[in-house]
């Protein structure tokens, strides 16, 4: 529980998923900032306001707080993706093109999110885990394109190799921009690039 309020209100369970949801809120602008490995529970209890052992009653760790960090920004990231799928007729380069551009936009708008989802964590993802199943639901809706074009009669392999060329691109584009290494709207440059080579065949 969390710590009790000055008032005698009893808290509610929407009372304690919008204090989790703080807690997390503010552990990813710090892990963002500062690395995760540097920010410790006592801290975040600090950042919040509360006593030392608050966070603990919600997460057993700071591994704990990561994963559920990251687990929020696949899950928000995947339905965007999947949303901008199902909202754009045409054939697999035009949905494609479509969740390009989310994509982008959703980097871009969510740079601490977007770091840390990406970042290099020796966290358990399997697909079993709940992160698990949260990266495989983000990794499946990039997967369009390939299955577009294995429908189109290109081998799996090939067509698997051209949607990871596509997809590394469009990370290392809105990588280089968010670190400040490219001038703003370089990655959507590159995502129109892509959209008159690799997206059209």
């Amino acid at each position: 529980m969390p710590p009790t309020p000055r008032t005698s209100r009893t808290l509610t369970d929407e009372d304690l998923a919008a204090f989790k949801t703080r807690l997390c809120d503010v552990a990813e602008a710090m892990f963002a900032a500062a690395g995760a490995d540097n920010v410790s529970m006592r801290q975040i209890a600090a950042a919040l306001g509360v006593s030392p052992m608050t966070p603990y009653r919600y997460f057993a760790n700071r591994e704990a707080i990561l994963a559920e960090v990251r687990i929020r920004g696949f899950e928000r990231f995947a339905a965007l993706l999947e949303a901008a799928y199902a909202a754009t007729s045409g054939d697999a380069a035009a949905k494609a093109a479509a969740m390009g551009r989310e994509y982008v936009d959703f980097a871009l708008a969510n740079a601490n999110t977007y770091r840390l989802m990406f970042g290099e964590h020796s966290q358990e993802d399997s697909d079993e885990s709940p992160l698990g199943r949260a990266v495989a639901r983000a990794r499946a809706t990039l997967s369009v394109y390939g299955d577009g074009l294995i429908r189109a009669g290109m081998a799996e392999a090939e067509a698997r190799a051209m949607e990871g060329l596509i997809w590394s691109t469009l990370h290392g584009a809105v990588t280089l921009e968010l670190a400040g290494t490219t001038p703003p709207g370089s990655a959507h440059e590159t995502l129109r690039l892509l959209g008159r080579f690799a997206l059209r065949g």
